[in-house]
């Protein structure tokens, strides 16, 4: 059955005219979204390997914590559909600006505390998702050789240069004494962040797209947002915004600054490949021309004491900078 008919379908189980749908600008997913009747269809189809259950666990779980997400008023998991709340067009991207920029970060940053602060061993009753493991980082930065170096750059990467690279990574990742044990919503940025000020205290901020949750370190999530490709923000609002996470966390500075520069590097190592992948094999060119701000957190963070080798790594294997 086409798409089109499949989303008519769940539509009309739940007394919905197709005729109102209005798509709204999608991510970088094969998943797309839609207003209708004062709602929003997700349309997450199972033939593109997408799937709506880890979307239902993390939303159930952040509903547990007391944040603000959609609520879901219908599910269709074989075929992919959800029909959630709208909580409006106030996203923090479309609305920031610099009398607002300060209070809306810290806003996000108080979120993170939160999530920081929660005990998943209380939360056990829930689904919760896998750990963010060495092995799903190393995948994860595979994307910046295969799609980056190989096919963007054309470069001949021989496997025992890949293979130190790996196993860079994970002496890093090791020296950071990771406990994995603290949930990460992995695209926390200002584009999945919507203020609600009718309503009060964390509630004010609607969180989206989680789906991709793992468990892992807060750092992870707050270099998510601080070093955005997207909208870079100011060395002084960045300073401000990582002490006032730990003045509400307790986190230790030498250990925050050193997963901060790790998973800065990693992250953005992978959007560079993913970026490149998206215009390669998606035909999807316009997330390129974020690639030089990718660049420019990754020769900062590498002027970390712990990121020496890795930086060695990419001086060998890209003498003349990114280029």
């Amino acid at each position: 059955m086409p798409r089109i008919n499949q989303i008519e379908d769940f539509l009309k189980s739940n007394r919905i005219e197709i005729k109102n749908l209005i798509p709204i600008k999608n991510d970088a997913s094969f998943r797309k979204y839609f207003r209708i009747d004062k709602k929003i269809l997700m349309d997450a189809d199972p033939t593109l390997g997408e799937d709506v259950s880890s979307f239902i666990n993390i939303n159930h779980l952040l509903n547990e914590f007391q944040l603000n997400v959609p609520e879901i008023y219908s599910i269709d998991k074989e075929n992919g559909f959800l029909l959630l709340e709208d909580l409006g067009e106030d996203i923090f991207s479309k609305i920031l600006d610099n009398k607002n920029e300060e209070k809306l970060y810290k806003q996000a940053i108080e979120i993170l505390a939160e999530i920081h602060k929660k005990d998943l061993n209380e939360f056990n009753y829930c689904i919760l998702p896998k750990k963010y493991s060495i092995e799903k980082l190393l995948q994860e930065s595979q994307l910046f050789i295969d799609w980056y170096l190989k096919k963007f750059l054309k470069l001949d990467i021989s496997k025992s240069e890949i293979k130190d690279f790996s196993d860079i990574i994970s002496k890093i990742f090791a020296s950071l004494d990771p406990k994995l044990e603290k949930l990460v919503l992995r695209d926390y940025h200002v584009d999945n962040l919507i203020l609600q000020s009718s309503k009060v205290g964390l509630k004010q901020v609607g969180i989206l797209d989680f789906q991709d949750a793992a468990i892992g370190q807060s750092s992870y999530d707050l270099v998510s947002i601080i070093e955005d490709v997207r909208r870079p923000i100011t060395e002084d609002l960045k300073t401000s915004l990582i002490d006032y996470f730990i003045d509400l966390t307790g986190y230790d500075y030498n250990n925050l600054k050193n997963e901060l520069a790790f998973y800065s590097v990693q992250r953005n190592l992978k959007i560079l490949g993913i970026f490149c992948r998206l215009s390669i094999r998606d035909n999807k060119p316009n997330y390129m021309s974020y690639n030089n701000n990718a660049w420019k957190f990754i020769e900062s963070n590498l002027n970390n004491s712990i990121m020496k080798d890795l930086q060695k790594w990419i001086k060998k294997i890209l003498p003349h900078e990114k280029q």
